[in-house]
């Protein structure tokens, strides 16, 4: 359970643990004393634990002098993830009106990782094969003709060639080999099957289809197919996809050419190449040739090799302008769809975001009184409050059709990434926000009356996207990081909380690849003080952490969260805040940076407003930026050896204006996309 899961009750005693508390007897760059680190954590006795070093311990300068090295990663087999099983199979990756969700499956990622597209000891046990055999029977009934199962697949009915398998008592060799072909390639594995896999599923499909009794029938045939399936989707290959390769007689393999179709697909779109498309009453999700289609042909045409032909791809898949949003449509009814703002990334473009920011923790972390301390704060206390229900809603989406805080993040990212100018420097600094409308929302209530509170307005919205996005003072909001739905991630479960810190240490670790100790380092049980009216949450936080013992982490964190503190726990914008006499007094987001890798972001700054902006300006940050994008989509860490990848990434974000396309192009044709280091001995 995270320390802020725990402040929930905490908090109502007055204390709270202070993340990060510890002695700073770990060090590293951007610490106080500048020192090297060897990479260890300090155990109780004082000696150290050889740990693998964390990458934002290496000096940022080293990541970005190319001096020829090639990367050094060796080559690898990778599970897939929860949401990738479920895009694959055709499924949603939400609960709601399209019924039974693939979802629903033990996939998930090791949650110690970075980023969930890592690669690192994600496996497969006896417990995850008994949660997932009814969600794999599920999706074999799909496969069992044109009209069975929830999930139709249009492949069924278009491919006559497929038919004999369900319509034939007894299929010939030839019809079960085809039948199998095709669902391991575009249904299972996604790549054509190699001779051994297609011989030792065609065996057992023949004992099965042996065991039916005489008479047969539609059911019985169902069921036959769906056991196929079943077996088909526990094999090793539809589980796990290889970055094996082939030797090049140097110490490297070349990735093969489905090899780089599916790294490609599944970074893109978190989804394999050639992925049958669903139908759900009036769409198919995609045309006949499957999602990804035209990577799927460039695998079998060898066009995936070619730079200019992978170039063009990205530029095509990462994502566009849609009033439709079609991108949207296995997951909401039509209703919703056109609520969204109109432009869409690629799931796996847009999970790097949610990712990295972090804000789809929005929906975990329990907000008292959300507008405690803001201009909408009229010291009601019911649950049944306007406020609560809009917040509740904004959560939720439960009443009416419109967007979510997450969703309305969504929809901000999303138009920085596809104007694909100045693309970080947009989204810390860009003013023009998606909000829900708070009129002809399909429901008449207070659930979606003050939904934009949160932002600071009161404002009615018409239900347009013109109206709904909606450009916000300049002195109160500026980008990502003083959007409602990160401030809310990122903050505590009551207003007077030390959100400062869990705010501080995101930008530390996460825009200037700086380096907090873990909480495992911690030696000082720090606590915040009882809830007080004449203490706000920075005093209430210098008070726990301004000792000597705990300034060795708390220095890295409290300065850069103290800018934050113009808004709540819940992102609102605040109007006063606690006073040292009792009373309220106007909020303080001042503070003075000192010692940070990039020396001029060292000084005052106002607060979180005048800290994007300085932040956007950065090339310290820029380069963060530029090894975070490497580390989601190369699934893990970045080392001095891919210098030479990181430099021409930055170049070619800068030659374009600050494009993200233009970033993933210089990313996913380089030799560290496209090869790999022969594995040692025992590794």
């Amino acid at each position: 359970m995270s320390a802020r899961r725990r402040g929930v009750r905490a908090g109502v005693t007055g204390v709270l643990l202070v993340l990060g508390a510890c002695s700073g007897s770990v060090k590293g760059p951007g610490t106080p004393d500048g020192g090297a680190s060897d990479g260890g954590v300090p155990p109780a006795d004082g000696g150290v634990v050889d740990t693998a070093l964390p990458p934002n311990l290496i000096p940022q300068e080293e990541l970005f002098a190319c001096r020829g090295a090639v990367s050094d990663a060796p080559t690898r087999l990778r599970r897939i993830n929860r949401w990738q099983w479920t895009r694959n199979v055709g499924g949603a990756v939400t609960r709601g009106w399209t019924g039974f969700s693939f979802y629903d499956n033990p996939l998930d990622a090791n949650p110690r990782s970075a980023f969930g597209s890592y690669a690192a000891d994600d496996t497969v046990d006896e417990s995850m094969v008994e949660i997932i055999l009814p969600i794999v029977d599920e999706y074999g009934a799909t496969w069992a003709g044109p009209y069975t199962g929830s999930n139709r697949l249009d492949l069924l009915r278009e491919d006559a060639s497929l038919r004999c398998m369900w319509e034939q008592a007894q299929p010939s060799a030839s019809c079960i080999r085809n039948y199998l072909a095709t669902l391991l390639e575009r249904g299972v594995m996604y790549r054509p099957a190699r001779a051994d896999e297609l011989d030792r599923l065609a065996a057992f499909t023949q004992s099965v289809l042996a065991q039916e009794p005489s008479g047969g029938g539609e059911g019985v045939r169902t069921h036959s197919l769906s056991r196929v399936v079943t077996a088909a989707t526990l094999m090793t290959g539809a589980l796990f996809r290889e970055e094996l390769g082939t030797p090049l007689g140097n110490g490297r393999v070349e990735l093969g050419e489905w090899e780089l179709a599916q790294q490609l697909t599944y970074a893109l779109g978190e989804r394999a190449p050639g992925a049958v498309p669903t139908w759900r009453w009036p769409d198919t999700s995609a045309s006949s040739k499957g999602h990804y289609g035209d990577i799927a042909d460039a695998a079998r045409d060898g066009g995936i090799r070619s730079p200019q032909v992978v170039g063009a791809l990205i530029d095509q898949h990462v994502g566009g302008v849609d009033g439709t949003r079609f991108d949207l449509v296995q997951d909401f009814g039509e209703a919703e769809r056109p609520r969204r703002g109109e432009y869409w990334l690629a799931d796996g473009v847009a999970n790097f975001f949610r990712q990295w920011l972090g804000y789809t923790e929005v929906e975990a972390i329990f907000k008292e009184r959300p507008e405690a301390t803001s201009a909408f704060d009229d010291g009601e206390l019911s649950g049944y409050r306007a406020q609560a229900a809009a917040w509740d809603n904004l959560l939720s989406g439960y009443y009416g059709d419109e967007s979510t805080l997450i969703q309305q993040m969504d929809d901000f990212v999303a138009r920085a990434v596809v104007a694909d100018v100045a693309v970080l420097e947009t989204l810390l600094t860009s003013r023009r926000y998606y909000l829900a409308a708070t009129q002809d929302t399909g429901f008449d209530g207070n659930a979606t009356r003050y939904t934009g509170q949160p932002y600071g307005t009161a404002a009615e919205l018409a239900a347009t996207r013109e109206a709904r996005w909606r450009m916000l003072p300049e002195n109160e909001r500026a980008g990502v990081l003083t959007h409602p739905a990160w401030l809310a991630s990122h903050g505590g479960n009551f207003e007077d909380d030390p959100s400062a810190v869990h705010r501080g240490k995101w930008v530390r670790e996460n825009l200037l690849c700086g380096y907090v100790p873990p909480l495992s380092s911690v030696r000082v049980r720090a606590q915040v003080g009882p809830h007080a009216p004449d203490k706000n949450a920075r005093a209430r936080l210098e008070e726990a952490t301004g000792g000597s013992e705990c300034q060795g982490c708390h220095s890295l964190m409290n300065p850069l969260g103290y800018p934050f503190e113009i808004y709540n726990h819940a992102g609102y914008l605040r109007t006063k805040d606690h006073a040292p006499d009792g009373g309220w007094m106007a909020p303080d987001g001042k503070a003075t940076l000192s010692d940070l890798p990039d020396p001029a972001l060292n000084g005052p700054v106002r607060d979180a407003v005048e800290l994007s902006e300085k932040l956007a300006a950065s090339g310290y940050v820029k380069r963060c930026f530029v090894r975070q994008v490497f580390r989601y989509f190369m699934g893990r860490d970045e080392n001095p050896s891919d210098a030479c990848t990181l430099v021409r990434m930055e170049q070619a974000y800068d030659a374009n204006q600050g494009s993200f396309k233009a970033l993933l192009r210089a990313l996913m044709t380089s030799d560290t996309w496209t090869t790999r280091r022969e594995p040692a001995q025992g590794e």
